[in-house]
């Protein structure tokens, strides 16, 4: 899934990026969904965090409530460090070259000059941008749809069949594939670890560990497929991450 994220105030170019998009996207056989946000107000981090798949912001720098630039501070700061951004306005003089370098900004577009054309060519760069980012693909009804592993916590195997679901931050997610197949496609990425036989974990995610309860918490989620033999590697992994996860483990 592609989240295609318009914060615009002005309908006239909220209906030119929209169309851009289409044109675009026609024919990638991809899942995709646009979000248009005309201002400002303070539940829009917290649902744009909650969006399962990639990201691509078009941010322009003045609408009600907070500018575009502030906005975007606000999302890297939320530690959303790998979606495209692109800046659009109505003034050139307010381009901030350190600002859209230090925030990762991948383009700064003026609505008076070449702006179409401009937009376009930045968005195909976006998507080759997404396109590099290490994510678990799959098909559904004919589209392709991508969870980028960072908003993975878990997956586990479904009880009834032999299929699996995805638990993300915000959803879960059923595929038609076994807990075998999907270790095998993470098998490359350090992040993942299969810590039962019916639970793959993203040991990034995790933020402590209950081993004598067998209990790994993801935030707010948790699961208590935690197999007794792999207590010790999973304490070890953990003690190779940042400090806070050793500290998690108890």
């Amino acid at each position: 899934m592609i989240n295609f994220i318009i914060y615009e105030d002005e309908k006239k170019f909220r209906e030119k990026y929209t169309t851009i998009i289409l044109q675009l996207i026609v024919g990638m056989k991809v899942a995709y969904r646009i979000i248009e946000i005309d201002r400002y107000d303070n539940t829009i981090l917290k649902k744009t965090k909650k969006l399962v798949g990639k990201k691509i912001y078009i941010l322009d720098i003045e609408v009600p409530g907070k500018s575009g630039l502030d906005f975007a501070r606000e999302i890297r700061n939320s530690g959303d460090w790998l979606s495209p951004m692109i800046i659009v306005s109505n003034h050139e003089h307010l381009k901030n070259t350190a600002f859209t370098s230090r925030m990762l900004m991948l383009d700064f577009i003026s609505k008076f000059y070449s702006f179409e054309a401009s937009l376009k060519e930045t968005l195909k760069l976006s998507l080759n941008i997404i396109e590099q980012q290490p994510s678990l693909n799959f098909q559904h009804n004919g589209e392709l749809f991508q969870i980028p592993y960072d908003d993975i916590l878990f997956i586990e195997k479904n009880v009834d069949d032999v299929y699996t679901t995805v638990v993300t931050k915000a959803e879960r997610i059923m595929l038609k594939k076994t807990i075998g197949k999907i270790e095998e496609i993470l098998k490359e990425d350090p992040r993942f670890f299969r810590v039962h036989r019916s639970c793959v974990a993203n040991l990034d995610k995790i933020t402590s560990v209950e081993l004598r309860a067998c209990i790994i918490h993801y935030g707010k989620t948790e699961t208590s497929l935690l197999s007794r033999d792999k207590k010790s590697e999973l304490k070890i992994k953990l003690g190779k991450e940042p400090k806070r996860n050793m500290e998690a483990v108890r």
